[in-house]
């Protein structure tokens, strides 16, 4: 097939094919089911208790359980905060990039990549809900109609992270859904097979587990939207894909740079850099890649996939780190030599504080975990060892808690003023607030190890070869007496190879049938497509668009609340700062752009839609497997199964395996 990428490049076991690629990680959660996995959980869950307990003391007693003073306001719940959504941005960072530069080695890590930035953003959305003191109250940061006539604060950083926290999770939640489409009809078609299976066996308990099987593919067919695989399916899949990844990188850009220009824009010594924004970006891909890594080589080992997450991508993934462990550290080598060089005595002091004060293990704890680990990365050998690799990449993590740690305390701590200075000590409900939301994560993540393809399907095929074994899938054609008197669909023609497809069309496209031509498959089928003629579609210019409309509407309105109807003036600023309100609404522009894309992939494709005709072709559970199917849907008068049988047995090349009738 075209597009091919030869196993031996190293990102694919030499005997994987579209059949034993669906079989392995659509078995993989069944592989989950250990004692290992029950004792993970059962820790998972013991930090969700701690957390719990931890909120309601919260609620008990407001956020000075956290040790937060004055100056200390932000404090461990903003560090955490800020560490779980750099941990987010910079995995789906990744994923977008590597997904928009067409790189092949995506196809291990792009769900991992993708898994790890929903479980993060749901981790990060509890803090700024807790940090109000009254999280029951939360929706009083977004922009709703009140009995009390108020308009949120909209210069407030707590405004933009409602907003930032929820345009991300709808973006992210947007890419992360359409790449599953696929996948959960694989693993639909696959438990529907199965309960067949059970069905016909005569052993006893067999009942039973067919129920299970038949409520499982039940579940997933919801979750599929009545996916079929068909080539214009296929084609806006790709489109939106690239659309939301595009989305995905000018919201993290966005909401990364926004933050730290804010703080950049402050006079207090340690925040006052031009070079804040690059280093915030920087600290949050590294964090982001090396958790990716750290959870590629788990699903790895325990859901034995080594052939479809080889060395080679631990390989790359490491040497991702590599380079971004040297960005980070030229960016905290330039600011330590800047603050030496030309720096004033207050940017001086800062940087002995952070070197040398009472929270000086913030510092050291990013040279030792985050910048000094990678460098291991140097040499090949350490670049193929998962535990190696693993190790790594939770260390970079731990590295960038560190980051965040030094640059809120220790700035705010002391500023310009002696008198001013106050010492913050970590507390214990603090410690078990983060502990909690590690739990979130990983009880999150463990029940996605049962239920989820933890590497996507579709794009490991696209990279795959198809060895088909030349016969036609088990299930039989309708005979005549079934067909003869029964009103048909159409005729289908089952092939082994996308290019057989291809011919077909290409050869039948042009001839007078009385039939719309249709085509399904397990992966996208540009050739195909091409030989239809069907448009790529303006989903890119509807998502452009909603973007643009979402984002100044978003701006109007922050210009209204604050400049007209409720003026707040704070620090003199200007009525109309429109610079205040650019973070939140390029988030809510992305936002309104992913909610754009979604919907109108599902309305060209005319999904959901649960049952369909297609269906009813027999085996063709197998286009989501390795099978290629033709459809000659019936249109009018001039319909004639025979003369289209004809047809199709004398293609000049691409002979089909099986043709059928399909009654309606």
């Amino acid at each position: 097939m075209s597009g091919t990428l030869s196993p031996r490049a190293g990102l694919l076991g030499a005997e994987e094919d579209f059949a034993s690629i669906g079989r392995a990680v659509a078995g993989a959660p069944a592989r989950a089911r250990s004692r290992a996995w029950w004792i993970a959980f059962a820790g998972a869950c013991g930090l969700l208790g701690v957390f719990a307990a931890a909120l309601a003391w919260l609620l008990l007693n407001g956020v000075g359980i956290w040790h937060n003073n004055n100056p200390v306001v932000w404090a461990l719940d903003i560090v955490a905060y800020d560490w779980w959504i750099g941990i987010a941005c910079g995995a789906l960072l990744t994923s977008a990039i590597l997904r928009l530069a067409g790189a092949a080695w995506r196809s291990g890590i792009d769900r991992i990549a993708e898994t790890t930035a929903v479980l993060a953003a749901a981790a990060a959305a509890l803090y700024p809900i807790i940090h109000l003191g009254r999280p029951w109250v939360f929706y009083w940061t977004l922009p709703y109609p009140n009995t009390l006539a108020l308009w949120p604060q909209f210069r407030s950083p707590l405004v933009w992270d409602a907003i930032d926290i929820v345009s991300f999770l709808g973006v992210c939640l947007g890419l992360w859904y359409v790449g599953l489409l696929p996948d959960f009809a694989v693993l639909r078609d696959r438990a529907f097979e199965a309960a067949r299976a059970e069905g016909r066996a005569a052993d006893e308990g067999s009942g039973r587990r067919r129920r299970r099987t038949m409520l499982r593919a039940q579940i997933y067919g919801i979750l599929a939207l009545g996916w079929r695989g068909a080539a214009t399916h296929w084609e806006r899949w790709v489109l939106a894909t690239r659309t939301l990844s595009a989305l995905a990188i000018v919201l993290v850009v966005a909401l990364q740079t926004g933050a730290s220009v804010m703080l950049a824009g402050t006079v207090l010594p340690g925040w006052h850099d031009t070079l804040l924004p690059v280093t915030f970006l920087a600290a949050s891909l590294l964090s982001g890649v090396g958790v990716t890594a750290a959870l590629a080589v788990l699903v790895r080992r325990a859901l034995h996939l080594e052939a479809l997450i080889t060395e080679r991508h631990l390989d790359l993934m490491a040497r991702l780190m590599l380079g971004l462990g040297l960005v980070s550290a030229y960016c905290y080598g330039t600011e330590i030599f800047s603050s030496l060089l030309h720096g004033d005595a207050f940017d001086r002091s800062v940087l002995v504080r952070r070197l040398a004060g009472p929270h000086a293990w913030a510092f050291w704890l990013i040279v030792v975990f985050a910048l000094l680990p990678v460098q291991l990365f140097w040499r090949a050998a350490l670049r193929r060892s998962g535990l190696v690799v693993a190790l790594v990449g939770i260390a970079a993590a731990i590295g960038s808690f560190g980051d965040h740690f030094m640059l809120l305390i220790v700035t705010l701590s002391h500023d310009f003023l002696p008198s001013s200075a106050h010492s913050y000590s970590t507390g214990v409900w603090g410690i078990a607030t983060l502990l909690g939301s590690v739990g979130l994560f990983l009880a999150l993540l463990l029940l996605g190890l049962r239920t989820l393809p933890m590497v996507s399907i579709t794009e490991t095929r696209r990279f795959a070869e198809s060895h088909a074994d030349g016969r036609a899938s088990g299930e039989r054609a309708p005979t005549a007496a079934e067909t003869d008197d029964a009103p048909l669909w159409g005729v289908s023609a089952e092939f082994a190879q996308a290019g057989d497809l291809a011919a077909a069309v290409e050869a039948l496209k042009d001839r007078d049938l009385g039939a719309r031509i249709e085509t399904y498959g397990p992966v996208p089928m540009a050739r195909v497509a091409r030989a239809l003629g069907h448009p790529a579609g303006i989903l890119p210019l509807l998502a452009l668009g909603a973007a643009l409309a979402g984002g100044l509407a978003f701006m109007a309105m922050c210009l209204y609340a604050s400049g007209i109807d409720y003026v707040f003036d704070v620090g003199g600023r200007p009525r109309f700062s429109w610079q205040s309100f650019m973070v939140p609404s390029v988030s809510f522009g992305t936002l309104c752009g992913g909610l754009a894309t979604v919907l109108a992939l599902l309305f060209q494709n005319r999904l959901p839609r649960l049952n369909h005709p297609a269906f009813a072709i027999p085996g063709f559970a197998r286009a989501s497997e390795d099978r290629f199917f033709l459809a000659l849907e019936a249109t009018g008068p001039r319909f004639d199964p025979a003369r289209i049988e004809g047809a199709l047995a004398r293609l000049p090349q691409g002979r089909p395996l099986m043709v059928r009738r399909v009654p309606l």
